[in-house]
This record gives structure tokens, sequence and C-alpha cells, in this order.
């Protein structure tokens, strides 16, 4: 009877045969055992979700990412119009040496522009000059005057006959490549000349397009623009065009070349970001001023953070096309996203496990589980509670505060040049560092307190408070010492600091959300106050400031 049994439980399993008696299984289920379907549906729906929050986390970071990017060109483009609103401003005070004088000699040019030191604070502008119309009917005599000053070889350039002469009289500083220019006649150039006729018609600063100096002939040749400013004689009227041309004397203008102009310009952003200049507003290789010659549009880069504006530059437009360096966009790979797929997978792959032993061994899922739980109640890397827990523990304390009418006190902790350390010596070694942090945030408080991390670099402290003893302060102390003494990683002496805010139940705070954002915004005046330091909020904090 033993032997029929276990024959019959043996061929309990059914088998079908096809009509072409062919042999099949009835279904996935006779291929798998339970506990192997379990799990594979587990690793499915895992998986489904960790990518999920995933491409959400990745596409906030990108987000994030774009807005930081567009704040960069914009202020890129505002250094570029603010220098050459200072550089305007240099012209004027020259326009104004001659308005306060009948006759600035050159003497008298020479030494102010020599006053103003443009090699060491004016990267880009070659000089400053002054040139003059001079009527056919005059040229000689010109010509003679400016011969009898010391330069016997001076005409004015190019020769030729025409119904109307420029020449440039004065350029300082007056030597190297700025001898080039002395008697250059600059109305024989469309470009310049237009801009020159639209300064004298405007009264207002004009720049020119793109041109070649004519300081660079040889070699180490630059694209070049020029900024002119009318002069007009002394106590006649220029209110009207023909009134400015009437008593129009000439032009106050600065050559400029444009690659060393915007040496230098973006300071360490320039590693983050490429700046093309265009003159007008074309973007094609001949209007090019500056930049990447090969990048001709916006749809050639390489990278999705590109931006064009136009600027205007003394009445004349510039294209300015600004994209980031590989490095920039390589940034969403270093955020959540990542440790998200990491963690998501590390977690499928766990439940996968779970749900295996679940059907086998029910102990040891239950066990399994709970090491699961905790992954959602604690920081992956720090193995401090997350923000989850740390919500539920700041609604308990604030529960049993106000049965009590007592007290509670929440830091807001974040790391001083944190990001500089994470950047020189990678996410590695800064991983390393934020769990020396919760180490020694934990020796700071009691064994009631709790120390949870929110994210990043961000911290978070929840004590109860004595007003009596003010232990939120000492804890602050102790924390402050702690975070500023050097951090040795892997053979290396780190060194950060942190800034703190705090916020105290009633007073600054019922809920938990207004204590941690109380909390924030004082920690944000600790750091704008010079960081490694603590603020208490106080209700004259603006948050709009931060």
């Amino acid at each position: 009877m033993i032997k029929d049994k276990l024959a019959d439980k043996h061929v309990a399993k059914p088998v079908y045969i096809s009509r072409q008696g062919e042999r099949r299984a009835g279904g996935l289920t006779e291929w798998l055992a339970p506990s192997q379907l379990l799990s594979l549906i587990v690793l499915a729906v895992s998986l489904f979700f960790t990518y999920q929050l995933w491409n959400e986390a990745r596409n906030n970071a990108e987000k994030a990412l774009q807005s930081d990017f567009d704040y960069l060109v914009r202020e890129s483009n505002r250094r570029i119009e603010q220098r050459m609103q200072t550089y305007e401003q240099v012209l004027r005070g020259a326009v104004a040496l001659f308005a306060a004088s009948d006759d600035v000699t050159r003497q008298e040019f020479h030494e102010y522009v020599s006053a103003l030191r443009l090699d060491e604070h004016y990267p880009g502008i070659e000089g400053i000059g002054f040139s003059i119309p001079v009527p056919p009917a005059q040229k000689a005599s010109h010509i003679t005057a400016i011969r009898n000053e010391g330069f016997p070889d001076y005409s004015i350039k190019p020769e030729g006959e025409r119904d109307v002469y420029t020449s440039i009289v004065y350029l300082e500083p007056f030597s190297g490549r700025n001898l080039r220019a002395f008697g250059y006649d600059m109305y024989t150039d469309p470009v310049r000349r237009a801009a020159m006729q639209q300064a004298r018609d405007s009264g207002r600063a004009a720049a020119s397009g793109k041109v070649t100096l004519v300081q660079d002939a040889g070699h180490d040749i630059q694209t070049g623009f020029l900024l002119y400013l009318p002069v007009y004689r002394n106590g006649a009227p220029h209110d009207t065009v023909t009134e400015r041309r009437a008593s129009f004397a000439g032009w106050i203008y600065a050559p400029f070349r444009i690659s060393d102009l915007m040496a230098g310009l973006n300071g360490e952003k320039s590693e983050t970001l490429d700046v093309s200049l265009y003159d007008g507003n074309s973007v094609s290789g001949d209007a090019l001023m500056h930049g990447d010659s090969e990048f001709n549009g916006i749809r050639q880069s390489p990278t999705r953070f590109v931006r064009a504006h136009h600027i205007s530059i003394g009445g004349h437009d510039w294209t300015v096309i600004t994209r980031a360096q590989p490095g920039f966009e390589q940034q969403i790979e270093r955020g959540k996203a990542p440790i998200i797929l990491r963690a998501g997978i590390a977690a499928s792959v766990l439940l996968t496990l779970l749900a295996w032993l679940l059907v086998d061994d029910r102990a040891r899922a239950l066990q399994a589980a709970r090491q699961a739980l905790r992954l959602a109640l604690y920081d992956i890397l720090t193995d401090l509670p997350n923000r989850k827990l740390f919500t539920d523990r700041l609604l308990q304390a604030l529960a049993k505060a106000k049965r009590d009418k007592a007290q509670v006190a929440v830091m807001f902790i974040d790391l001083d040049k944190f990001k500089p350390v994470n950047d020189q010596y990678g996410h590695a070694i800064g991983d390393l560092l934020l769990k020396e942090v919760a180490n020694r945030l934990e020796e700071c408080v009691r064994q009631s307190d709790t120390v949870a991390r929110l994210g990043g670099d961000e911290f978070v402290v929840l004590l109860p408070y004595a007003k009596e003893n003010h232990g939120d302060m000492i804890v602050a102390g102790k924390i402050l010492k702690a975070l500023s003494e050097p951090f040795q990683i892997a053979g290396q002496a780190l060194h950060i600091s942190s800034s703190i805010g705090i916020a105290v139940y009633p007073q600054d705070g019922d809920t938990e959300k207004l204590l941690l954002k109380n909390a924030d915004i004082a920690m944000y005046h600790a750091k704008k106050s010079g960081r490694n330091n603590v603020k208490f909020f106080h209700p004259d904090m603006e948050e709009g400031g931060k």
C-alpha cells in the first residue's frame, strides 16, 4: 500500500495531450515551484517601482541642474554687460577730460590714461584714443602740425583722396602695437564708420561690429571691436542731430581684443560653461567672435544644456551661445538617482529573497522582512533615522510636550565646505566623511535624543528641551567643536565645519513642519553670517532671503 501511495503521489501532476499528440505542461506553474513564482513576481514589481523612483529622481535632478545652468548663464551674460558698462564709464571719464578743458594736450591725455592703469584693471582693452575729423582742405596743415610735435613720419593712413578724413591723433598707451594705429583713418572701414556715425549723431556710446584691429598686424591676431563716444565743442549746443554734427569735435574710443576681454570673466565657472560670441543676430562661422569655431548652432551641440541670448553692447547686438562643459551634465549621475537605483536594486533582490524564504521558512522570512522594513526608516549610508522616522519621533515628542507643558528643541545642521571635499576627492570619500559625521553627532547627544539624516549633508537633532539648563546650546557647542576637528579619511585630513539653526517648541512653532522650517531658516542665517556658528530662530528672520 505504501508503494501504491507513492505511485499515486508521483502521478498527481496533470499532463495534457494536444490534438497533435504532443505533450505540453499545464501553464507556467507546471515549471516553477510556488516559491519561485512568488519570487519572480516580487522581483518584477519591485524593479518596476525602482525604475519609477529612479526615473522621477533623475527627472528632478535634470530640472534642478537645468535651473542651475540657467542661473549660471544669466550671471555670465550679466558679467559681460557689466564689464562693458564699466569700460563705457572709463571712456566717459576721458570725454569729461575734454569737457573740462578747451585744449587737452597730448601730455595731459597721456597722464590721464596712465593713471587708469589699463593693463591691471581693464583686461581686453588695448588703449584709449582720440580721433578727429580732418576736412580735406586742412589735411596738409594738419599733417604738418602733428609732425612739428615730434612725429616726422606722421601721415593719415591709408593714403588716397576722399571727401572725409579722420585720424587717430592720441592713443595711450602710446607704445608697442598701438603705434601701428597712430594716424589711422578709421572712417575708411565701413564697419567702423557705421559705429562712428552712430555715436556722433546719437550722442551715446556705439560699438562697432566684428573687425581685425590695426594693432593686430602680424601674429597673435584676435577678433576685435571698438567702442566710441562723441566729443562736442565746449559750449556748443548738441540737442539735435543737426546741432551734434555741427558741434562735433571727435571721438573718444577704445579698441578691444575679444578673447582678452573674455579671459577670466567667469572665474572658476569657466570650467563649467563654454561661451561663444557672435556678431549681430546671426549664428554662423563668419559672425563668430569668440569661442568654438566648430559650433555653429544649438542643434550641433553635444549637450542638452545650451542657451542662446541676445545682448546689446553700445547699441550693437551680440548673440551669446552658452553651453555646459561635459562635466556639468555628469552631475546627474552623481546625484540621488544612482543611489536610488542601487538601493532599489538591492532592495528588490532582498525582497525577492524574502519572498523565497516566506514559502520555505516563515521564521526566516519574517526576520528578513524586519530588515527590509528598516530600510524604510533608516538612512542607508549612515544608518541614522531618516526623515520618516525622525518625523514620527518628533510628533511623539510634541504630543508629550503638549501634555507636560514642556519644550522641545529641533536643530537643523548643514555641513560647511562639504561640497569642495566631495568634488575634489570623489563621492566615495564623501560618503565615508558623512558616516564619520554621523558618528560624531551621536557622540554629542544623549541616548534619549535623536540624530537623523535628511539627505545630502543635512542632519537634524531632536532634543527634549529644559529652559533652565540651556541644554540645546550645550549640545550645539559640542557639535560645532566636534565637526570642526579634522577627519582622517583614507589617509587624507579633511576639514569641514557646520552651521546650526535651532527652533524651540512652542514659541517657534507648534507643528513638526513649522519647527523644521524655522530651524532651517535659522540655519541659513547662521551660514549667511559666517558659517561655523549657531543661530536661534527669531520671527524677524526673513525666509525670503533664503
